[in-house]
């Protein structure tokens, strides 16, 4: 779990992110990373189930999102978060990246 806590320092620092909440356990890890209590990136790691869970959340609502169910990834796209579209897992700074791309579009950043 260190190195995934390290990343995720990293790239809150290199994005100007905050670290609003960081648990973890020996195969898990969750973190909330964003610009406020209200505009967060949730990340869940559990590397027993090698399965990798990314929300961009606003206002408690997920607006877009990747994430593993039944072994398989899906994709809630920005446009309609409550599809889920086959998709392959993201890295963590793509996901951040996108995210951003999306708060920018929504006039937040």
């Amino acid at each position: 779990m260190e190195e995934y806590i390290s990343l995720i320092d990293n790239l809150a620092e290199k994005y100007n992110l905050k670290i609003f909440h960081l648990d973890f356990s020996n195969f898990s890890l969750i973190a909330r990373v964003g610009l406020s209590l209200e505009i967060f990136i949730q990340i869940y790691i559990n590397t027993r189930k090698q399965k990798t869970n990314l929300a961009l959340v606003i206002s408690d609502s997920r607006v877009y999102g990747i994430d593993k169910e039944g072994g398989f990834y899906h994709e809630h796209p920005f446009e309609n978060p409550e599809l889920h579209l086959p998709a392959e897992p993201m890295e963590i700074e793509d996901f951040i990246v996108k995210s951003l791309e999306y708060l920018e579009k929504m006039g937040l950043i």
